[in-house]
Formats: structure tokens, C-alpha cells, sequence
């Protein structure tokens, strides 16, 4: 179900509750596919916007007990839906066979494909990027988001060439902080040791290529291994 808001003949903004199902797009070209999922070009047969659309296999799901990260991800995407640099996620529906969440469709593909196409990014490349990511990663610490496995493969680029985080199947959800205690530009503590026990995951998560110290030596991802 997605939220509208849209003005009435009175004049008053009203929000109005859109239901979306599987005939209501055109499915398209494969985008990529993950161990339960495919993800696949779509558009909106009304109003004819594209979107990526995520199919997960739901006998696949519960045979390899994955019920839990599917969870997750939707609970976390739900919670980070005001960001231009995380993918946003407007609809979730499904069928006897597949659930389905339909998400920001990002052309541009992954961080780690523009990286092999053009070797190594100029200064100036890094910096335009790196504060994109950076401001993301803020956002959702902010949120009580940490997504423990940050890499160029779950960094897309859309039309703009903006980045987008993706892919929050691993991610660690803690209490929201009250607004009241946020301040605007300021970065959340990432040093392991300044992190509540109550905010650290214990589990072992993330990619060997990118795991993080924190992880490796005390068996904690906090906020530091998004950093990393």
C-alpha cells in the first residue's frame, strides 16, 4: 500500500491509500538476481514509472529460514523513506509464490561496475561520492539503522549518477532517537569503544573483503564498520 497526498474540492490536503498488486505493472528485464531474489525492471501500467521490483521465492524463503532478513529489510527500508541516497521502497504486495517489493529503479547499476569500468576514481570523483555515501550512512545511523555490510555492490547510481544504498537484508535496528536529541551536521560516535553494548550486533555479518577490524577482534558491528 503507498501514500498519496493529494488536495480535495475544499481545498484541504488529504492522504489517500493506494493499493498496488502484481497486474498493475509490465515486468521487464532481469536487473540481477541475489540467492532467493531476482530483481527486475517494471513499470506502473497507470501512470508508466519505472521501478525495479524485487521477487523473492517464498518456499525458498522458509526452506532456507530466511523469513527473518526478508523481515528486516522491509522494516528497515520503511523506516529509511525520506533519503535521496537510500533506496526507497513504495510498495510491498504478494501472490501465492513470490512476495514483491517494489523499489527505486536506479540505471546507472552498481557502484562496483562504474569502479571496473574506470579503474580508479580522481579526487575529486572520491570526494563528490564519498560525501553522498558519508551523508547517507549519517541518516540512517541517526534512524537506529546500522547496515553491517556496506560494499560497492549495494551502492547503485540512479539517472543522475547519485548514489543509492541498497540490499538491508543484514541490517541491525535499534530504538529511533527522539528528534529532540538530534543536531543537524553532527555525526553520530563511530569509535567501538563509545558505542552502548545495547547497540552493538553480535552476530557475524558483512563480506569477507570488507569486513571490518571491529568484527574481527571483538566480534561487534557497530557504527565504525559502516565507516569502514
Amino acid at each position: 500500500m503507498g501514500v498519496r497526498q493529494e488536495v480535495d474540492a475544499s481545498g484541504r490536503t488529504v492522504t489517500r491509500y493506494i493499493k498496488k498488486g502484481v497486474r498493475d505493472f509490465s515486468f521487464g528485464q532481469t536487473l540481477g538476481e541475489g540467492s532467493y531474489s531476482t530483481v527486475v525492471l517494471a513499470q506502473d501500467r497507470q501512470n508508466h514509472k519505472e521501478y525495479a521490483i524485487k521477487i523473492l521465492d517464498k518456499r525458498h524463503i522458509i526452506k532456507e529460514k530466511k523469513v527473518k532478513y526478508v523481515n528486516i529489510e522491509k522494516d528497515t527500508l520503511n523506516r529509511l523513506n525520506d533519503h535521496p541516497g537510500i533506496v526507497r521502497l513504495y510498495y510491498t504486495f504478494q501472490d501465492e509464490r513470490s512476495l514483491y517489493f517494489v523499489i527505486d529503479y536506479c540505471p546507472g547499476g552498481e557502484l562496483l561496475s562504474v569502479l571496473k569500468r574506470v579503474g580508479t576514481f580522481d579526487e575529486e570523483c572520491t570526494r563528490f561520492y564519498g560525501a553522498q555515501i558519508l551523508d547517507a550512512i549519517d541518516y540512517m545511523h541517526k534512524r537506529g539503522v546500522i547496515h553491517r555490510d556496506l560494499k560497492p555492490e549495494n551502492i547503485l547510481l540512479d539517472a543522475q549518477m547519485h548514489t543509492k544504498i541498497t540490499d538491508f537484508g543484514t541490517a541491525k535496528l535499534f530504538g529511533e532517537p527522539k528528534k529532540t536529541e538530534e543536531k543537524s551536521g553532527d555525526m553520530p560516535p563511530i569509535g567501538a569503544g563509545e558505542v552502548p553494548a545495547e547497540e552493538r550486533a553480535n552476530s557475524f555479518v558483512g563480506t569477507a573483503e570488507y569486513v571490518s577490524p571491529e568484527l574481527l577482534t571483538d566480534k561487534n558491528a557497530c557504527r565504525a564498520s559502516d565507516l569502514w
